[in-house]
């Protein structure tokens, strides 16, 4: 087994051309589809968790629809409310129901698997973004895995009418970069207007993606961003920071059971053509679509929320510390949400509720104050007539 988790390596294939995060691999042209694809590990079904069980007496996502943008999410019988959007790796050969990296299927069955998915009445749209067996082309703007292609998946996602998307690749740029992001900054924008939640990986450190880097798109205003956790308490070394200003949430960063992306069964990992040995499924990238799913139950529990609000419920559901996010306890919390921008800090929200407490304290001065005029008023016309009787 590789000592590195298999989506690491995979960030590892990545390079900064003009700021972007894209796939360098030497392979055949775009218009090629039978290039060698990742192997899977089949493994037997894994048992059902009683978490999942106890979550699905709450909510399973019926009714509701979620953007898969990724690799292609394959064909399988786990996953059996798929519709195929978009193909943004071969738009002249479409296939979005294809997955050679084997990484958007897995992401898809974490989020409505029938029988591990958190959200398995949810529809899923399988969007195909990026891929590592494509050249990214530099002198094509809107060439697979660029930010304009991620912002014409967004706007396709909202086409085919998604309450919740769902994005497991990530861009780094150096925090103090420059970026011409307008058209990925308008597609969210879209995204938010239509009443979508948009929910990203926050990205794995890397030598390409180190800590401190600015993340497309999770670093967006309007985007959950999501950490990968090894445990409840303990965020993953590799899961990049989010900014100071950004609320964390996170999740577990390996698939409690992983659809294979041959179509049929479960997968324990893949082996990657240029490798021999094993790669697991660990990353933000898996972490992501725990949150997706959870908002999909969200979305269909209080349909007439919008994404701010909806955004407020996973926020105060997660863990003070690091944002762990139990999909229970968000379904369960009750309450309204409150249509404000995400707090990171309890400080924040402190300094938030002092103007409203200082206006408390000066109302109740001002009140005791009219008071203590009005009983003085009094006093003096007793004592006044009393003076006036007795004379």
């Amino acid at each position: 087994m590789s000592s590195q988790p298999w989506e690491l390596a995979w960030v590892r294939a990545l390079a900064l051309v003009g700021f972007l995060a894209l796939p360098l691999v030497a392979l055949p042209p775009a218009a090629a589809q039978d290039v060698a694809c990742v192997i899977p590990e089949p493994i037997d079904a894994p048992a059902v968790s009683s978490e999942v069980e106890s979550l699905r007496h709450l909510a399973t996502g019926a009714g509701t629809t979620v953007a898969v943008i990724d690799t292609g999410v394959a064909a399988h019988p786990q996953l059996q409310r798929l519709t195929p959007g978009a193909d943004f790796v071969t738009p002249e050969h479409p296939h979005p129901l294809h997955d050679c990296d084997g990484h958007g299927t897995v992401v898809a069955g974490i989020i409505a698997g029938a029988d591990h998915g958190i959200a398995p009445d949810a529809r899923i749209v399988a969007i195909r973004q990026t891929s590592g067996h494509f050249r990214f082309n530099p002198e094509d703007p809107g060439s697979p895995g660029s930010l304009a292609s991620l912002a014409d998946a967004i706007h396709d996602a909202v086409n085919h009418n998604a309450d919740v998307i769902n994005i497991s690749v990530v861009s780094c740029v150096p925090a103090s970069a420059r970026v011409d992001d307008k058209v990925l900054r308008d597609a969210l924008a879209r995204a938010e207007d239509a009443g979508a939640v948009v929910v990203a990986a926050a990205g794995n450190e890397s030598e390409a993606c180190p800590d401190g880097s600015f993340v497309y798109p999770a670093h967006l205003p309007t985007v959950v961003a999501v950490g990968a956790r090894n445990g409840a308490y303990t965020l993953a070394d590799y899961s990049v920071s989010v900014p100071d200003d950004q609320a964390q949430v996170s999740a577990a960063g390996v698939p409690a059971a992983a659809l294979s992306p041959s179509g049929k069964g479960f997968a324990s990992g893949i082996y990657p053509r240029e490798q021999s040995g094993l790669e697991q499924f660990v990353g933000t990238s898996f972490a992501a679509p725990v949150v997706s799913g959870t908002a999909a139950l969200l979305q269909q529990r209080f349909p007439e929320e919008t994404p701010a609000q909806l955004r407020q419920r996973l926020y105060r559901a997660a863990e003070p510390t690091g944002g762990y996010l139990d999909p229970y306890q968000a379904i369960s919390t009750a309450g309204p949400a409150q249509a404000t921008a995400p707090t990171a800090h309890p400080a924040e929200v402190q300094m938030a509720e002092q103007p409203d407490s200082f206006a408390f304290r000066r109302a109740t001065w001002l009140l005791a104050t009219i008071g203590g005029l009005l009983a003085l008023l009094v006093l003096g016309i007793g004592i006044r007539r009393s003076y006036l009787t007795s004379t």
